[in-house]
């Protein structure tokens, strides 16, 4: 689930939250950069609690969601929609993308990244959801400052090469032509930074200690 994103229509967004499913997820691969401003909210805290939910007071057995009961810690992105998250929902089923941690990081301090909908805040296992012990210290500068200014600067993943750049304000991420997960030096040490002449191109995130 690390680099993923969930490739879900905003119509089985909706079904999720008020009616049926019928469409599954897919993954793919997503910069931690890209995942942070495609999220509406980003955080980071751990779970102290969870319980099944009914959302859409069905009485099938179905429409079942998982509420997480979060300790925030600290908050990165979504303050114009909520000062502190104290739970998030995800898909009860795993086979529609909901996110279940397993029993030996249930106490882990997590960076969750998610989407808004109905007033909640939602995440799927294809969400960058990562422990936040695993993060580098480029990727935490990027959660504090860097991503957030760089929005604008689109990341498109290289899957085989030849790769070519649609636009100058595009940076080839080409992890996947080396770690099959996406988790290597790009993905934990560069960000796609504006270049003040309408480009973008990679920039390595030198932390303090680095500098």
């Amino acid at each position: 689930m690390s680099f993923q994103w969930c490739v879900l229509f905003s119509s089985v967004l909706v079904a999720l939250l008020f009616g049926g499913l019928t469409e599954a997820c897919s993954c793919g691969p997503q910069h931690p950069q890209t995942a942070f401003c495609n999220s509406d909210v980003v955080i980071r805290g751990r779970i102290v609690g969870s319980e099944e939910v009914n959302l859409e007071n069905r009485t099938d057995g179905t429409g079942l969601w998982l509420r997480y009961e979060i300790k925030q810690t600290k908050m990165y992105k979504g303050f114009e929609s909520v000062s502190d998250v104290q739970y998030i929902y995800t898909p009860h089923d795993g086979g529609l993308c909901g996110f279940v941690p397993s029993d030996a990081t249930k106490q882990t301090e997590f960076l969750f990244s998610g989407m808004t909908a109905g007033g909640r805040l939602t995440v799927t296992v294809c969400s960058f959801i990562q422990p936040w012990s695993k993060l580098s210290p480029a990727q935490k500068k990027g959660l504090m400052h860097t991503y957030k200014h760089n929005c604008d600067c689109r990341i498109t993943a290289c899957n085989s090469v030849p790769c070519t750049l649609s636009t100058e304000a595009e940076c080839l991420w080409t992890d996947g032509l080396f770690s099959r997960d996406w988790d290597h030096v790009q993905a934990r040490q560069y960000a796609c930074v504006h270049q003040g002449d309408g480009t973008c191109s990679w920039a390595v995130q030198k932390t303090a200690r680095q500098a």
